[in-house]
């Protein structure tokens, strides 16, 4: 995905402030990145979620950088010369690895510029030999080397916390359920395979969605098996009913109910007051850390993956 498409789908409403970063860490990290200036190469810290990066290319304002995780939230700070004017810091940059180019959130501090990077870029992060910043066409642009960027982009990945849900946009899957009969009975085939597969009976968990002009929209997840459902061990897939059925869900009336999104191993959530044509946006949050979150749209015959949603700058939120 494009860094355009990324900009586009900054969603702060549904984030809120649950993503935001204190300002104090990455002050207090860029501190002691400056004793390093000197080294050549990429360095995270032991059973730390940050990485220290070589000194820049010289011949800009930028003095070093640190890239921090937290709650899935990738931030580039870089430290800056006291009082230095760097036009177009604030507002958007344009990162540049292993050719790839992409837009992302700036933010000028006092002696620093926070840079919110997206997960796509993480890869070619990981891969490029050079990372390039772009600020505006008045400034020169920042390099540094990516020299040893995959093992610490790596092992910060593997310590990044967890993201902390909005629990009030959840949609939330239940066992106990008057629909969890329609759900089987939906899902019979994958329940057979599933069995037949891995020897085990298969967890089922549904919710139910009443929309306008009489339409449901009914997820199903099953649950019991990473090696069959990767390393969640979930499915989830989503029917949608375009006109009124059975109002008695012990009827069990299947007629009517065409499959429109699949995933595996995520959280599932409306996008509060986004929608296509009556569907509500989905956004999906990988149970297990260290993918991207999605959002998803109506297409008007499915859901379809619009793209990724990154947390709200934490800069701009009182």
């Amino acid at each position: 995905m494009s860094g355009e498409e990324f900009t586009e789908l900054n969603r702060g409403s549904f984030w809120g402030r649950g993503a935001s970063l204190l300002p104090s860490i990455l002050a207090a990290l860029l501190v002691a990145a400056e004793p390093a200036a000197a080294q050549t190469v990429w360095t995270a810290p032991e059973g730390q979620s940050y990485a220290m990066l070589p000194e820049p290319q010289k011949g800009t304002p930028v003095t070093g950088g640190v890239m921090l995780c937290d709650q899935q939230v990738w931030t580039l700070s870089l430290a800056t010369e006291p009082g230095a004017e760097i036009e177009g810091a604030d507002g958007t940059a344009t990162l540049i690895a292993l050719g790839q180019r992409f837009t992302v959130q700036s933010s000028r501090g006092d002696s620093s510029i926070d840079l919110i990077v997206p997960y796509d870029a993480l890869e070619p992060m990981k891969a490029s030999s050079r990372l390039q910043i772009e600020f505006s066409a008045d400034n020169p642009p920042v390099r540094f080397s990516l020299a040893g960027s995959r093992r610490a982009i790596t092992a910060v990945e593997q310590n990044c916390s967890p993201r902390q849900l909005p629990t009030e946009n959840l949609i939330e899957l239940e066992t106990a359920s008057v629909f969890l009969e329609l759900g089987r009975r939906l899902r019979a085939e994958d329940i057979r395979d599933f069995i037949i597969s891995t020897n085990q009976l298969a967890e089922l968990q549904v919710a139910m969605l009443e929309l306008e002009g009489d339409r449901r929209l009914f997820f199903v997840e099953i649950c019991g098996s990473s090696w069959y459902y990767g390393v969640s061990g979930c499915n989830i897939s989503g029917f949608a009913r375009f006109s009124a059925g059975a109002s008695d869900p012990a009827e069990l009336d299947l007629n009517g109910w065409e499959p429109v999104f699949e995933s595996e191993g995520v959280h599932l959530y409306r996008e509060p007051g986004q929608s296509n044509d009556g569907w509500p946006n989905l956004v999906t949050i990988p149970l297990k850390p260290g993918f991207p979150d999605k959002l998803w749209t109506w297409t008007g015959q499915r859901y379809a993956v619009e793209g990724t949603i990154q947390a709200e700058l934490r800069t701009g939120q009182d």
